[in-house]
């Protein structure tokens, strides 16, 4: 069987104003963001299964959103603390769009993000009685193989005269290819989640396309886009420690920090550009030690995403059932994981395509 649905996104290429290449350290400015040009769903398929974006609406095999019905913008947003909204059982995703000091655990710390991804409820309709599941050889987030191919290219000679023009410590001694391959890392930080919400089940599956290890969705951040770790000083003493933000389960006594460095340290990674992430230790700042602070009982969350290996390996079967001619509602996102490495300022604007497929799993 063929059947499949496919999401095609176009991810447009959009110019930096001068005036913000110097804040391309971390995290993403609020003034960089990536536009959608399109998003198309298509069914293309040997059996009857067409899609709609209303359950009553008319079923056909091809839908556009165009860029206002997208919010016409990506920025990135979290899957952190889903248990605020999966223990509820709401009828879309909830995303974060900010990283909260989390010393003290307080939900009303972590505020929704209202937009800056993509977020719609589809419907699928069968002649059959079918399971359906994601199709790992059709499913996939990448950079342009066509006519676009040179898109980053492009972008990556603009950023490299504005760099030069600001002779900005790190970033002026990148090459065109490399500050290419820089741009080119945003698609790591890329996720596809499906929710699928009915009266006899309620289950949600994030799948990162290009998942190399597993993504804690907590930690020290360079935010302020310094370059040194984000510090605050403790109250009514003389004493500074690193922040630490995220989703934590941890009492204040769980948190363990090293004593303060007498100079700067390195950059994390020296091999890779100052961002979030890689950031330096602040003198006579006490540094937040993760791997003791686990080790007394902290608890940081994982991102529960699929790789799309499980699937063709059928390690973690995913698959929901579409009745004969019932309308099925799946609630499909796209958005990028704002807690992933690669989700850092020297990624945007970049220009990339993904493609989400569905097939019949099997008959019932």
């Amino acid at each position: 069987m063929k059947n499949k649905l496919i999401l095609a996104m176009l991810i447009g290429v959009i110019a930096l104003s001068a005036a913000t290449v110097s804040m391309a350290v971390a995290w993403y400015a609020t003034s960089r963001q990536l536009y959608i040009n399109s998003i198309d769903i298509t069914i293309d398929a040997d059996r009857e299964l067409e899609i709609s974006t209303t359950r009553d609406g008319e079923y056909v095999e091809h839908i556009n959103f165009n860029e206002n019905e997208t919010n016409g913008v990506f920025m990135p947003v979290t899957s952190a603390h889903s248990s605020l909204w999966l223990s509820n059982k709401e009828d879309k995703p909830t995303f974060y769009d900010e990283a909260k000091f989390s010393e003290v655990e307080d939900t009303s710390l972590f505020d929704k993000a209202a937009t800056g991804y993509f977020s719609r409820k589809i419907y699928l309709r069968s002649d059959d009685d079918v399971y359906v599941t994601i199709n790992p050889e059709k499913t996939f987030i990448k950079n342009y193989e066509t006519k676009f191919r040179d898109y980053n290219k492009e972008y990556a000679r603009r950023l490299y005269d504005q760099y030069q023009l600001y002779q900005d410590e790190y970033f002026k001694n990148l090459s065109i290819d490399e500050i290419e391959e820089r741009l080119d890392r945003v698609i790591k930080a890329m996720r596809f989640s499906i929710l699928i919400k009915d009266v006899d089940e309620y289950s949600y599956t994030i799948i990162d396309p290009l998942k190399e290890g597993d993504t804690l969705l907590g930690g020290v951040l360079d935010n302020d886009v310094d370059r040194y770790y984000d510090y605050y000083q403790v109250n009514g003493t003389e004493e500074y420690k690193e922040r630490v933000y995220g989703e934590i389960t941890a009492t204040p006594e769980q948190y363990v920090y090293d004593d303060a460095l007498t100079e700067d340290s390195s950059y994390k990674d020296e091999n890779d550009a100052p961002n979030a992430f890689n950031a330096r230790h602040k003198k006579e700042v006490k540094r937040f030690n993760l791997e003791e602070s686990i080790n007394k009982g902290l608890e940081i969350k994982k991102e529960e995403a699929i790789d799309l290996q499980d699937f063709n390996n059928e390690v973690k079967p995913f698959y929901f059932p579409v009745y004969r001619n019932t309308p099925k509602e799946v609630v499909v996102s796209i958005y990028i994981e704002g807690w992933d490495l690669e989700s850092v300022n020297y990624t945007m604007g970049a220009t990339f395509i993904s493609e989400l497929s569905f097939k019949i799993y099997m008959e019932m």
